[in-house]
């Protein structure tokens, strides 16, 4: 059995406030064999830490790599940072069940990027990484939870509604809570980005911290944020409301990245009632003046108030709308000599509706706050990408290759919003418990060897919002189930040790 030997490192084992200890770690097979020596190791590869942390292996508590890690199975942007484990299905764009009527357009869609999506229901998903609009009647909410039953006995870890997305959206209370039922008996969590995270606020987390208290069922709060300048005030209440709901005994958590933009479908901007029917129908109501006419209206009574078109930047875009990323839609109308509501009905059109954005719209203090909250964890809320292949196009957030190191080295290093072991705790061993993900998370004899070795005085992100694709800096080796993935800093592709987590 292949043993590595991490020696000279100070290590941070993920627990609570633990100081940094000098000791050697011992990895034998996939597990870590050893915290500290008593005797000879015999023959072992002897990996170099002088000078580096040694913590367990980071964990994305949400991610979408769902599709990407059939396109860029080597995950560089996250080895670069560290991360050893994604928690993915996010936002309610998990890949599976694919059934219903929506199946087909679903299949069409991912076949768009290169992917055979020949599964159904989370088994068939998960097999394949080893080798729609109208409240739903008593039946079909019967299937919901008949489809989440089975994802659950399957090795799913939880349940995730994207609701200011279509078809959750269109989700009804009673839906949602008969769903959260399903996960009390397994004390798997309810993970949510709410209606809103702006003007409704408030009535939003009050909405998902009332199914979670009614059925049982742990609640995790996605990207947590306050969005809309005329909103950050809402701060307050909404740090009160959390606070409290934890002290009465729900236990609810959260997860933020450390950008102040967020970034998400470019259609979000617009009313729901556009996504009605799937994005088919949305392209034929963008090519309708009578459609559109109806929607610019409702916009302007709604939704103008809080848009921003000098901060609503194009990221990534498909077909004939390439063209416009990196511009802001301030810059797209000006390009078209049009006004800002034309130009995002223009660029939804040309990139048939596969049109993402980064919103500037948050607050740094509002950011520094929330990310000294002892409950939110860590996740990047994107997908995994490389330097080169079919994931390095569009202008991504910088999130995408910098957000672990962000963490370590700006908020802890330089802004010291946390300590440096607590910060490892919310990046390991507290998201392993969240995610009853055993044997993970921790550095000691038994559990996984997943490690990451970095340099706590060099670790720093470099990817910005203009130059994106640039790899993180500070990590020296990562071990994901004892296999080097990155050693001495460089890249090892040819391993791919990687395996589906299942509850």
């Amino acid at each position: 059995m292949h043993s590595i030997l991490i020696t000279g490192g100070a290590l941070l084992d993920g627990s609570d406030h633990r100081v940094p200890t000098p000791s050697e770690l011992l990895v034998k097979g996939d597990r870590i064999n050893a915290v500290g020596l008593n005797g000879p190791v015999g023959k072992a590869q002897v990996l170099d830490a002088r000078g580096c942390m040694v913590a367990p292996g980071f964990i994305d508590v949400h991610a979408h790599s769902d599709t990407t890690v059939f396109l860029e199975p080597t995950a560089q942007c996250l080895v670069y940072e560290g991360v050893t484990t994604e928690i993915s299905g996010t936002c309610g764009l998990s890949l599976f069940p694919i059934a219903g009527p929506c199946a087909e357009s679903r299949r069409a869609s991912l076949r768009r990027s290169g992917i055979d999506a020949d599964w159904r229901d989370a088994a068939g998903y998960f097999d394949a990484l080893d080798a729609s609009g109208r409240p739903a009647t008593p039946d079909e909410v019967q299937q919901m939870t008949t489809h989440l039953h089975r994802a659950l006995d399957q090795g799913a870890l939880g349940l995730s509604t994207g609701l200011c997305y279509a078809p959750g959206c269109f989700a009804a209370p009673d839906e949602i809570a008969a769903l959260c039922r399903c996960l009390a008996p397994s004390g798997r969590p309810y993970c949510t980005h709410m209606r809103s995270e702006g003007r409704h606020l408030i009535e939003s987390a009050t909405e998902s911290i009332a199914w979670c208290r009614e059925s049982g069922a742990p609640l995790h709060i996605s990207h947590v944020k306050v969005m809309g300048r005329a909103y950050w005030s809402k701060i307050d209440a909404f740090e009160r409301l959390l606070f409290e709901t934890r002290e009465s005994g729900l236990d609810v958590t959260a997860d933020r990245y450390p950008y102040t933009a967020a970034m998400t479908d470019l259609a979000s901007v617009l009313p729901d009632r556009l996504m009605e029917g799937g994005r088919g129908r949305a392209l034929e109501r963008l090519g309708d003046t009578g459609a559109l006419s109806d929607l610019a209206v409702e916009f302007e009574r709604d939704r103008a108030q809080d848009v921003r078109w000098d901060a609503i930047r194009i990221g990534r875009a498909s077909h004939d709308a390439e063209l416009f990323e990196g511009r802001t839609l301030q810059q797209v109308a000006d390009h078209l000599n049009c006004r800002p509501l034309d130009a995002l009905f223009e660029v939804l059109r040309r990139g048939r509706m596969d049109v993402s954005a980064i919103f500037f719209d948050m607050s740094e203090e509002n950011l520094e706050r929330i990310l000294q909250w002892p409950f939110v964890l860590f996740g990047s809320d994107t997908a995994a990408r490389a330097l080169t292949g079919p994931t390095a196009r569009g202008k991504p957030h910088p999130r995408t290759f910098g957000t672990f190191a962000r963490v370590l080295g700006h908020c802890v290093r330089d802004r010291k919003l946390m300590d440096l072991s607590e910060a490892v705790a919310r990046l390991t061993s507290r998201p392993a418990k969240r995610f009853g993900l055993s044997n993970r998370g921790v550095l000691r004899k038994g559990a996984y060897a997943d490690i990451v070795v970095f340099d706590a005085n060099r670790i720093r992100d470099r990817a910005t919002y203009d130059t994106p694709f640039r790899l993180s800096e500070g990590i020296r080796h990562v071990l994901v189930n004892g296999v080097p993935v990155l050693q001495d800093g460089i890249q090892l592709p040819q391993h791919r040790p990687g395996r589906v987590l299942r509850g």
